[in-house]
């Protein structure tokens, strides 16, 4: 299984986010098999110090047949401006266990 996330085809929309505004994050992984799953493991940094940390499954969406991809959705919400946030993304089929080789993050403005 190889996973990716950050690109043209699995992008986090929107590219710049600002406060109120939701953030929603899409990861390709290949090939499409039966038994695949795909996490986050997140990091909120907020203004006033505080950090917060959790584990969220993404939801399958759909299935590129000429590609043999398969695409996975997951809508974080909304975030507060001065607030950071750090993500890994995670996938496994039957015992194999895969994540993309960078933690991604942004900042909310």
């Amino acid at each position: 299984m190889i996973i990716w996330h950050n690109t043209v085809d699995a992008s986090r929309i929107p590219e710049y986010v600002t406060a109120g505004q939701e953030v929603e994050l899409w990861i390709g992984t290949y090939p499409i098999e039966g038994g695949q799953s795909v996490w986050l493991e997140i990091t909120l940094y907020t203004q006033d110090g505080r950090e917060l940390f959790c584990k969220m499954p993404a939801q399958w969406n759909s299935n590129s047949e000429s590609r043999n991809n398969s695409y996975w959705v997951m809508n974080l919400g909304a975030f507060e401006s001065g607030d950071r946030i750090e993500y890994r993304v995670y996938g496994s089929h039957e015992d194999e266990l895969v994540s993309c080789n960078d933690t991604f993050g942004f900042d909310v403005g």
